[in-house]
């Protein structure tokens, strides 16, 4: 079945599906719950009589085909669509739960429907009954079909990958009620022993929601968390090495830190609010952020453990360590600007208060920045640290650490980040000046004290970010050096001036602590015994290299004009060493599917592949940026500079 036949079908049967299900649950409440009417009864009788055939017509068509072909019962976009039909159904059966719980417990919601809150006890029970009589066995249905396919075709690659996201999908949807239940009973229960705090607003608790919440949270993320688990322990490796398990626990356990950092800063300054004689927020205390503390540190906390568990029991596979190192990366960028923003906002308000005094609204200000350097700066130091570890090991882990993009990204955005602020800060010193020189206001110490101390912080910042910069680079060179000698290469050419002489000695510019000479080989060599021991040496140093690199023709008896002899080519050929050879053109000889490219070029395609192969890599090619990308950075730095101008036009009112 083609693809655009797959997406027909199953487009059609979702459609026709859905329509028919709701259909069936609006005319079952007519019936037994509002009573007949007849403008809607009629619809949805019209609804069933014409979408029911379609869809069977649809479902039978793609099960007839999926009983010619074992393949299109594996194919993605079919597990797409009943996964996907899955969760159409589990999605409106959970939310009737929720519903009919809650007003089991007594509660109701004000935004249902007038007819709904019409509706009595007995009468919501039915209301809700009669659509999980339809949901259930149509989800059951598309469940047992799932197990069949999956018994005759097992769910690997992208229909393993859709498995996940349905599983772990529910099991985010029951995390986010669990930790939402389980923060407002604990506030509930602490607003229990006061009677002075007005519980309204952001305090307002219900009781019946939040326990019926928690019922139905609970039950959705414990099912699909442990068969998550199940899956994670069974057999299949491609389960373990997905990283899609460690977006979800990485993504908790930042979600967790995060919520729970910026609560910890808000009871901080409130803490510093009361220590200062500043009156605390009105209504709220340690209401509020205590209870989002105490959940969302156990929600980080659980899935901390389970990270830890996961990584004893299985080495981290290169998707899931980027996953990993995303996560650091996040949780130390965030860290970190907290960090500055604190120590920018005190640095701010010392200098104001130098002018104005330490007025109420300064020590306001200077409580909450205050609250978010003491939250900020363990949020950065402990992830940065691992992350700096990991990226100051030696050895292909510490390479890979060095060179991920998230770290790149990182340290250069602090880079930026510092650079305008300098920038901008120097621009501003410089227009308050010449503005005082040529007759405009007097310049204050406040205006010129901020601008200063935030070029300071920039200035650090700059250094700092570029210290790690020039360390990662300073230890890959290091060990790129010592793979290379330990790698033991031999670089073998035909001329004294040509592509080998050049090759070595830009290896060497790149890497000053390589030790490498090349083998030349020439036709105008001396005769008799100083050419046989020219030709000996070269092939006992064949023989013990480790990694022969040349042109393609010192592999080829009498190649580059007699030069390579036959003593020569059998000692590369039966080499126990990898071979790069490198495409060079000569006369006479032509390579299929090779571009004919410039020495320069095959130079710098012919480094990059040595360097690959001494960090353990595959041999890929270098592409130069095609128009289209040339064009796609211009427009975007374009834009770039259009919005770094628009705050400096607003800055300066032009």
């Amino acid at each position: 079945m083609s693809n655009v036949r797959r997406w027909y079908i199953y487009l059609v049967c979702a459609i026709s599906l859905q329509s028919v299900i709701w259909a069936i649950i609006g005319l079952l409440r007519n019936l037994f719950i509002y009573g007949v009417d007849p403008i809607a009864v009629a619809f949805q009788i019209a609804v069933v009589i014409v979408g029911l055939p379609v869809y069977l017509a649809h479902w039978l068509w793609g099960q007839r085909l999926v009983q010619g072909e074992d393949e299109e019962r594996g194919a993605v976009l079919r597990r797409f669509y009943l996964y996907g039909t899955m969760a159409a159904l589990l999605g409106p059966f959970t939310a009737n739960s929720f519903d009919m719980i809650r007003r089991l417990l007594g509660g109701i919601s004000s935004n249902q429907s007038y007819d709904y809150l019409q509706l009595s006890v007995g009468e919501t029970l039915v209301f809700h009954v009669l659509a999980m009589l339809v949901l259930v066995p149509m989800w059951i249905y598309h469940q047992r079909t799932i197990t069949e396919d999956a018994r005759t075709i097992p769910e690997i690659g992208g229909s393993a990958t859709v498995r996940r996201i349905y599983v772990l999908g529910f099991s985010v949807a029951g995390l986010a009620l669990t930790a939402m239940a389980v923060i407002h009973i604990i506030r509930w229960i602490l607003l229990q022993f006061v009677s002075d705090v007005i519980s309204g607003g952001g305090l307002r608790v219900g009781l019946a929601d939040e326990i019926t919440r928690l019922v139905v949270g609970l039950s959705l993320w414990v099912i699909f968390w442990r068969w998550a688990g199940k899956l994670y322990s069974g057999p299949s490796e491609e389960e373990r090495a997905s990283a899609l398990r460690k977006f979800y626990l990485y993504g908790a356990v930042f979600i967790g830190a995060m919520t729970a950092v910026a609560n910890v800063t808000g009871l901080l300054a409130g803490f510093f609010r009361r220590a200062l004689s500043l009156p605390p927020d009105p209504g709220l205390g340690i209401y509020q952020p205590l209870p989002i503390i105490i959940g969302m540190s156990v929600l980080w906390a659980y899935h901390a453990f389970v990270l830890r568990d996961d990584t004893t029991q299985v080495l981290e596979a290169p998707r899931q360590a980027g996953v990993r190192s995303l996560y650091l990366y996040l949780i130390a960028a965030v860290g970190l600007s907290a960090l500055l923003i604190g120590l920018s906002g005190d640095i701010s308000v010392i200098i104001r208060a130098l002018g104005e005094g330490f007025g109420t609204g300064l020590r306001g200000e200077f409580s909450w920045f205050t609250a978010a350097i003491i939250a900020g700066l363990p949020v950065w130091i402990i992830p940065w640290r691992q992350a700096q570890v990991e990226a100051e090991e030696m050895g292909s882990a510490g390479e890979y650490a060095r060179r991920m993009v998230v770290r790149k990204i990182y340290l250069y955005f602090y880079l930026f980040v510092a650079s305008m602020t300098i920038l901008s800060s120097a621009v501003y010193i410089v227009f308050r000046i010449l503005s005082l020189v040529l007759g405009g206001e007097s310049l204050e110490f406040t205006e010129l004290g901020q601008a200063i101390s935030f070029s300071l912080i920039a200035v650090g910042v700059w250094l700092y970010h570029g210290r790690m910069l020039q360390g990662d680079r300073r230890i890959s060179q290091s060990e790129k050096a010592d793979n290379l000698n330990a790698l033991n290469i031999s670089i073998v050419d035909v001329y004294e001036e040509g592509f080998g002489r050049a090759m070595a000695d830009a290896l060497k510019r790149e890497l000053p602590d390589l030790t490498l000479e090349p083998i030349i080989l020439s036709s105008e060599s001396d005769t008799g015994d100083d050419k046989s021991k020219v030709q000996d040496a070269a092939i006992a140093e064949l023989t013990e290299a480790g990694l022969i690199v040349g042109p393609w023709v010192i592999t080829v008896p009498g190649g580059g004009e007699g030069a390579v002899t036959a003593e020569i080519a059998h000692a590369i050929a039966v080499s126990s060493a990898r071979k790069l050879l490198v495409p060079v053109q000569v006369k006479g000889w032509d390579w299929a599917g090779v571009e004919h490219r410039k020495t320069d070029d095959l130079l710098r395609q012919s480094i990059q592949s040595v360097k690959q192969i001494a960090a353990g890599e595959m041999v890929k090619v270098i592409r130069p940026m095609g128009a289209g990308t040339i064009i796609a950075i211009v427009i975007g730095v374009f834009f770039l500079l259009i919005m770094l101008a628009i705050p400096l036009l607003e800055f300066f009112g032009l």
